[in-house]
């Protein structure tokens, strides 16, 4: 796919970037240096943004399924690490918390 630059017309090219922290794809102008976003991958991170503005938690409830317990992962979690069906997660354990990380990312 090929993008031109809406501020000079020059060729973007596509690039990982920051943006609030997290690391998405992005246009960037090989010229005038631009950066463009795709709405889809900027709009779970401004949700998340405003969440912990108003000082909100993503909060979960343990479900159990035969004699296994399970944890749902907010719709928030899902979109910002792009969270599919059959993904690995691997858990660090520590005395007070448990810390989940997307296994292949």
């Amino acid at each position: 796919m090929k993008m031109n630059c809406w501020k000079c017309k020059a060729d973007m090219k596509r690039i990982k970037d920051k943006f609030h922290n997290f690391t998405i794809d992005a246009w960037k102008c090989t010229n005038c240096k631009e950066i463009i976003y795709d709405e889809k991958d900027i709009q779970p991170i401004l949700q998340y943004n405003k969440l912990k503005e108003n000082k909100k938690e993503l909060i979960t409830t343990v479900g159990a399924l035969g004699k296994s317990k399970i944890i749902r992962i907010p719709k928030i979690a899902e979109q910002l690490f792009e969270i599919h069906k059959g993904e690995k997660l691997k858990f660090d354990l520590k005395p007070d918390e448990i810390i989940i990380r997307i296994k292949n990312k």
